[in-house]
């Protein structure tokens, strides 16, 4: 930002932005915010709305700021933008605000302010005249920077009352005597006892049956757990607009003119010249002549063998100097290729240890050591690797050059890509030598550690395009689809005419993404327009290059879901009902548990020490409602039956241990306590959204 380059220039550290503006605030008293809605708004929080030219500037800000996606970008702007309304009119109807002295007391706290010496008195107080004064200072002479100190303002006192709005609420948080002392009995009140479970798997499906409507019950008296979002499935077939090998032919003979020298007819001079084949070209003409032909600049650079990509990698490194092959089809391009070079071991991989001495080339200031020292040290380390030590290790230990940490370690480098002497030794050397050699850097222990040969070419590369009248020929095709698809069934025609389906189910209004195509916001937009219906039918330009024909299967909107998109997973939950309700119906009257385990085929289990919290039985799981029951029974008293998670019980309690009372209660009042503060922040903004009425038109304009 501008101003704080203004702010370095005055020799304000930056540290203190922050405090500059909450005092701007204070001193100047400026708190308007600039936030005008437009008429069009993409969010209505109880009647206040927020335009889309602001809000677009949050979205350009996250996007640029935060690398976020545009929808990202949006999701995140409409979750600030509406937490900033709902607090702000929470605000305005408690009455909450931040004063002078809210802001004066944290700066008087804050070690940034009230110790730096441009801002304290003579007595090292933090003193607000001081920096009233940077404040009207920056107003007179720098508008610009006032305006923006003015911008913040808002931002900076609304982040204080949301602080101390939540302060408010953690200070009316409060568990009482009674909360806690219920807490410990959960945990530390114990019952011993027996059971019998009858579970479900006892009764075979064939015994009970499950009806539409027996599902649509279910879903209904459960309805909080089966809400749904409106959602659109889509099926779709890819119509790319790809080279013909007719195409690739044409492109591949533009580059064969190349293979021969030319006669050609100068306007200008009016006489006939003879145009050079790339074979011919000269190497110091090279350059012009691939930059001329080429789609990719000429690349003067030396390359291994790994680093050529494609199937032509090993034909091309052996080429001779001078020799021209292709033209080759690689990664969407057709090429030809010459060898300008070859140089044998030509590229190398070394690793070093860098001991500057003090007036050395870009030493650091806190190097001491003079010439004679840094040689000797150099000297020590080499023959400490001599001798076996690891060569990682002592560079991390000892090197003063940036490839220290990554124990010497270098990319791989050519000749001149190394001062002289450093090259020379590693390009002299063999593979595993070691030595020092002195640069204008310092001293340099160095350990070559491999070399490569490696070869100059230069390649002409022409992209490989679809013609027009390929691009036409698509275009047709895909438009015929669509038209076709007025009589046809989808999927029928497609595999009439061997196109692949593919199948995008349950999107979102706000989803962006198709998967293996990315970005398709616009077909997400189209299916959720207000009249779209399933079986629509759109065509759309996908990729510059290509058309997706998309029709809608699917439509579902907003509220309960219909049984059968969930009856595959109701269905098993209803069914385990009807079985446990079925066991009950079997059981007979009883005076023991034996009798019930012998009526089932079942066994007499025990659970001993067993409390409310975790209401736990061995082998079970978690039984809340049985391990209650148990605890409501008088010792010996067996139950009815109890209907479980998994099956049907009949507990028998032998014995029940009450807790001692304790002295103090205060470690469960504090463990409950900080339990309810815990994701305070969230919970809170929830639950004021709640109260507020939300407009959401963000699919309107992304």
């Amino acid at each position: 930002m501008a101003i704080l380059g203004k702010i370095r220039e005055r020799s304000i550290f930056l540290i203190f932005i922050i405090g500059m503006a909450l005092m701007a605030f204070v001193f100047t008293g400026v708190f308007d915010g600039n936030s005008t809605p437009t008429q069009d708004p993409i969010l209505v929080v109880d009647g206040e709305e927020v335009g889309i030219e602001a809000f677009s500037r949050q979205v350009d800000y996250a996007e640029r700021n935060y690398r976020m996606s545009t929808l990202q970008a949006v999701n995140f702007a409409f979750e600030q933008s509406t937490n900033a309304k709902v607090f702000e009119q929470t605000f305005e109807n408690l009455g909450l605000e931040v004063g002078k002295n809210h802001i004066q007391e944290f700066l008087k706290n804050d070690p940034n302010f009230s110790s730096d010496p441009q801002f304290v008195d003579e007595n090292g107080v933090f003193d607000p005249q001081r920096f009233t004064d940077f404040i009207l200072d920056l107003r007179q002479n720098n508008p610009q920077g006032f305006e923006q100190w003015k911008a913040q303002e808002a931002s900076i006192a609304n982040n204080i009352q949301v602080q101390h709005y939540q302060d408010m609420v953690n200070a009316g948080l409060n568990v009482t005597d009674f909360e806690a002392q219920q807490e410990y009995a959960l945990q530390n009140n114990l019952v011993d006892l027996e059971f019998v479970r009858i579970p479900v798997t006892y009764v075979a499906d064939s015994l009970v049956s499950v009806t539409d409507t027996d599902v649509k019950k279910y879903i209904k008296e459960n309805s909080d757990a089966y809400q749904q979002e409106a959602s659109r499935s889509v099926r779709y077939v890819q119509f790319d607009v790809t080279p013909t090998p007719e195409d690739k032919l044409l492109i591949e003979n533009e580059l064969r003119i190349l293979l021969t020298d030319r006669k050609v007819f100068n306007e200008v001079s009016k006489q006939e010249e003879t145009l050079l084949s790339f074979a011919n070209t000269s190497e110091e003409a090279l350059a012009s002549f691939v930059n001329e032909y080429s789609e990719i600049p000429y690349n003067d650079t030396y390359v291994t063998e790994s680093e050529l990509s494609g199937n032509y990698a090993n034909t091309l490194f052996n080429l001779s100097k001078g020799e021209v092959f292709g033209p080759y089809e690689d990664n969407g391009y057709s090429k030809l290729s010459k060898m300008v070079a070859k140089v044998k071991r030509g590229k190398a991989k070394a690793r070093h240890i860098l001991v500057a001495f003090k007036g050395a080339s870009r030493a650091q200031e806190s190097i001491t050591l003079s010439k004679s020292q840094a040689r000797k040290e150099a000297y020590s380390i080499l023959r400490k690797v001599r001798r076996g030590g690891d060569f990682a290790v002592l560079a991390r230990e000892n090197s003063d050059g940036p490839s220290g940490p990554r124990g010497g370690e270098l990319p791989e480098f050519i000749r001149d890509e190394m001062v002289a002497p450093f090259s020379d030794f590693v390009f002299k050397s063999r593979n595993g030598a070691t030595g020092v050699v002195e640069t204008e850097f310092g001293y340099h222990v160095i350990e070559v550690l491999d070399k490569k040969d490696v070869v100059k070419l230069a390649t002409i590369s022409k992209k490989l395009l679809p013609s027009d009248a390929t691009a036409n020929r698509i275009y047709t095709a895909a438009s015929q689809f669509e038209f076709d698809l007025q009589n046809n069934d989808f999927i029928a025609l497609a595999n009439q005419r061997n196109l692949s389906v593919r199948e995008v189910n349950d999107l979102k209004i706000l989803d962006e993404s198709f998967p293996g195509l990315g970005a398709q916001r616009q077909i997400v937009r189209w299916a959720f327009e207000e009249d779209r219906i399933a079986l629509d039918v759109k065509r759309f330009s996908y990729n510059t290059d290509g058309f997706l024909v998309v029709q809608v299967s699917d439509v579902k909107n907003e509220g309960l879901v219909a049984a059968a998109d969930v009856s595959a997973t109701v269905l098993p939950l209803v069914l385990n009902e009807k079985k446990k309700a079925y066991i009950t119906d079997q059981i007979k009257s009883y005076t023991s548990l034996e009798e019930i385990a012998d009526q089932f085929g079942q066994s007499v289990s025990s659970a001993n020490a067993v409390n409310r919290k975790t209401a736990m039985l061995a082998g079970a799981a978690q039984e809340t409602k049985v391990v209650g029951a148990a605890f409501g029974l008088a010792t010996g008293t067996l139950s009815a039956p109890i209907v479980g998670n998994s099956g049907v019980y009949v507990v028998k309690p032998i014995a029940q241990t009450t807790a001692e009372v304790l002295p103090s209660y205060a470690g469960f009042k504090a463990s409950l306590s900080n339990s309810s503060k815990q994701n305070i922040q969230l919970t809170v903004v929830n639950a004021l959204k709640a109260d507020f009425s939300i407009e959401d038109n963000r699919h309107l304009y992304y």
